[in-house]
This record gives C-alpha cells, sequence and structure tokens, in this order.
C-alpha cells in the first residue's frame, strides 16, 4: 500500500515540476523600457527588459497604439525570435506605426505638430517555437520598406533599376568625355589650337564645338596663325 502511494505521489510530482518551471508572470517577466519613432522613421524601435533569472527568447507581445488623449487608435501582435539574457534590455526594431500619415511616439522629439501616440506593451508569452516567418526580426531587417512601412518583396526590382541607372550614367559620362576627345582630335587635324578648342567647349558645349569645326575647316597656314 505504502510502495502504491509513493508510486502515486511520484507520478504527479513528475507533472507539477514542469508546471512549476513554466509558470510564466507575463506581466512582469519582460517590460518596455523605451520607444522611439520620429515621424520620418520607416521603423520604430522599442526596448524590452527581460526581469527574470532565465534567458528569454522567442516572445510575442502586443502594441496597442493610443491617441494622446488614451483611446485606441489600433493593435497589432508581434512574434520575434530574439534573445534576451537575465535583466538585460534588448532592442527591437518594428514597422513604423502610420508611417504615411508622418506619425510619431510622444515621447520622440517633434516641431512640426505632427499627430502623436502613446503605446500599451503587453507580453503574451516567451519561450515559444515561432508559427511563422512573416513577423519574424530577420524578416524586417534584411527587407526595404515602402512609404507605408510595409516591407518590399525579396522580388523587388529596385536592384535592378540601380544597376540600369548606374550603367547609364556609365555610358552618359563616356560618351561627354568622349566629345571633348572628339573636339581635340578635329581640332589638331585641321591645325587649330587644341587647349583652346578643349576650353572652349567647357564654356559652351562639345557638340557646338565640333559643328564650328566642321564649318572653319582646317587652318592653310599653322605658322602664322596658331591661335585659332
Amino acid at each position: 500500500m505504502a510502495t502504491k502511494k509513493f508510486i502515486i505521489t511520484l507520478f504527479f510530482i513528475s507533472f507539477l515540476v514542469p508546471a512549476i518551471a513554466e509558470n510564466k508572470n507575463l506581466k512582469n517577466d519582460v517590460t518596455m523600457v523605451s520607444y522611439e519613432q520620429s515621424w520620418l522613421d520607416y521603423k520604430g524601435t522599442i526596448a524590452l527588459k527581460n526581469n527574470t533569472s532565465d534567458v528569454i527568447h522567442d516572445i510575442v507581445f502586443q502594441l496597442t497604439y493610443l491617441d494622446m488623449s488614451g483611446n485606441e487608435l489600433d493593435y497589432e501582435v508581434f512574434e520575434r525570435e530574439v534573445r534576451i539574457d537575465p535583466g538585460k534590455t534588448k532592442k527591437l526594431d518594428l514597422p513604423a506605426y502610420e508611417h504615411s500619415r508622418q506619425y510619431h511616439y510622444y515621447k520622440t522629439k517633434d516641431e512640426f505638430g505632427n499627430p502623436a501616440f502613446k503605446i500599451n506593451f503587453q507580453l503574451k508569452d516567451y519561450n515559444v517555437e515561432k508559427s511563422g516567418v512573416a513577423d519574424s526580426e530577420d524578416y524586417y531587417d534584411t527587407y526595404d520598406y515602402d512609404d507605408a512601412g510595409s516591407p518590399l518583396p525579396r522580388d523587388s526590382s529596385y536592384g535592378g533599376v540601380l544597376i540600369v541607372m548606374l550603367v547609364f550614367l556609365l555610358v552618359f559620362i563616356g560618351i561627354y568625355v568622349g566629345l571633348y576627345v572628339l573636339v581635340a582630335v578635329m581640332a589638331k587635324k585641321r591645325n587649330r589650337n587644341v587647349v583652346l578648342w578643349v576650353l572652349l567647349s567647357l564654356f559652351a558645349t562639345p557638340l557646338l564645338m565640333i559643328i564650328i569645326l566642321l564649318v572653319i575647316g582646317k587652318e592653310e597656314n599653322p605658322m602664322e596663325r596658331r591661335s585659332l
């Protein structure tokens, strides 16, 4: 009989110990230390503090956005892969709230009268397995943002457009420099002062100097007249 009671006691303890270990105080275990977002920012920065004696990771929290009178404007739940050591504070980047409407956090300095908002932070859970990629910290850190503060997809063509613009710029510079070289070559073949004609191209345009050189033709007596 005593053996049976002992086995039953061990059975309940085996379930009770993990439950005690996983006991979480979602009100105080992680708290918001600060939040920053100016009206120009595409991202907001939140600082979270681990108030426990254990490492905290994979947190889920809710931000409720309020106007200056305390009325609720919106809310959003975030899930982040992050490590916060005991007693330490960690900063995380989040999509800026209402960037397109130039909202700013009320504690972030603003001198232009843009609308301000406050935040209520609520810890939902931590040390949990992530349920998706879209809300991960890496997702927002590795993507560009549009004017609304939303991350652009990975197949965005901005990189290709930048390359095309760079190639176009290099071609344009090459053509422009080539025109000055052409002016120098034409002036030399026509027994004209090369330096003078290149300088004239700087004040006017190389195209104009090329046309003039074509019109005036070759200098017949270069020894008597070297200036033009």
